[in-house]
């Protein structure tokens, strides 16, 4: 079992990853408020945490509709919770998103406790303290930034989870690897059969490394006002169009392994990034049998809806779009680009 904890503006913040790590959860104090999806068993949580209270809830952008977040705060009200008691969001982005938005406005903030179920949960969507919910049937309207105050990373949850879906969480690893982390690429390139076999040591090692590259972003720049949080989007700009182009019907980690091949190919064709670097993304990505051209998606993007899409991307600024580049394995810039010029770059990328 690892451990790393990370001064967020104000908050010490505790991730644990290892196989029992739930056991962490026995420190806790007071009244406690499990939240998890209606499929989810939460026996393993049960087994820790027996005089915890259990509220099945909806799962995907059915239970971000700010609605149910008042009907849970009502729960919650009820029953008497104050502020030095503790809600636990067990799932995946979803649970997170809505119980992390209650956990912030409930009595101006609870204690919240992430645990998250896969692989792109325990490296991505669980850590970074944003929070987000559905307004008037747009996608993350009411939104704020609430640091969790441990996270915990449960190896036996990974354990029937799909290759398919590993895959989806390793996108994101391979992301930090690329634009933060040249060790960790190394890892990835040296381990994959042991990754892809869900080795507990292999699997600590990469959760550990993506956990505290974000944490450590996260600390630099945690509300997005520096341009250093933007790094986190290396592979998004692309990988967004093209979950938007297909109705979101292509995995979240598909979509950006082949934006963060677009991506790496328009930092070399502008300058910013030294020769090699769109082979040795492809190569990581390749290994680890994730798409890397748009064919090898279902369905394929329509690189006009893409492209619309593009237009509305939430890190345009006028007539330019602010996107992390990197310069090799491991390092990074921020670019201006036009929108036209990347506009007309990510449709020679999906053509």
């Amino acid at each position: 079992m690892r451990e790393i904890t990370q001064t967020v503006c104000c908050n010490d913040v505790r991730f644990v990853v290892g196989r029992n790590a739930l056991e962490v959860l026995r420190e806790l104090t007071g009244k406690i408020a499990v939240f998890h999806p209606l499929w989810l068993d939460p026996t393993p949580i049960r087994k820790v945490l027996p005089e915890a209270e259990y509220f099945p809830v909806e799962d995907g952008e059915r239970l971000k509709d700010v609605n149910n977040v008042l009907v849970l705060a009502k729960e919650l009200f009820e029953r008497g919770y104050d502020r030095g008691d503790t809600i636990i969001a067990v799932g995946g982005g979803s649970v997170t998103d809505t119980v992390g938005f209650l956990a912030s406005i409930y009595l101006r903030g609870i204690r919240l406790v992430n645990v998250p179920t896969t692989l792109l949960g325990m490296v991505d969507a669980a850590i970074g303290g944003k929070t987000g919910v559905n307004f008037a049937g747009i996608k993350n309207v009411l939104g704020s930034f609430y640091q969790p105050s441990l996270i915990i990373a449960e190896l036996s949850f990974l354990d029937t989870l799909p290759q398919q879906e590993l895959r989806n969480g390793l996108s994101e690893v391979i992301k930090y690897s690329i634009v933060l982390d040249s060790a960790l690429y190394n890892i990835l390139m040296g381990s994959r059969d042991e990754i892809m076999r869900k080795d507990d040591e292999a699997l600590e090692e990469v959760i550990t490394r993506s956990a505290s590259n974000k944490l450590d972003v996260v600390a630099q720049d945690e509300r997005e006002t520096k341009g250093i949080r933007i790094v986190l989007n290396f592979g998004h700009t692309v990988g967004h169009a093209i979950e938007s182009a297909t109705d979101f019907k292509v995995h979240h980690g598909l979509a950006i392994s082949v934006g963060m091949t677009c991506e790496s190919k328009f930092a070399e064709e502008l300058g910013y990034a030294e020769e090699g670097l769109v082979e040795d993304t492809l190569s990581l990505l390749t290994l680890y049998e994730l798409p890397v051209n748009p064919d090898q998606l279902d369905p394929r993007p329509d690189p006009y809806k893409a492209l619309k899409a593009l237009e509305k991307d939430k890190k345009r600024r006028s007539d330019v779009l602010l996107v992390p580049v990197p310069r090799r394995i491991g390092a990074w810039t921020k670019a201006e680009i036009p929108v036209e010029t990347f506009k007309g770059l990510t449709e020679q990328c999906l053509r």
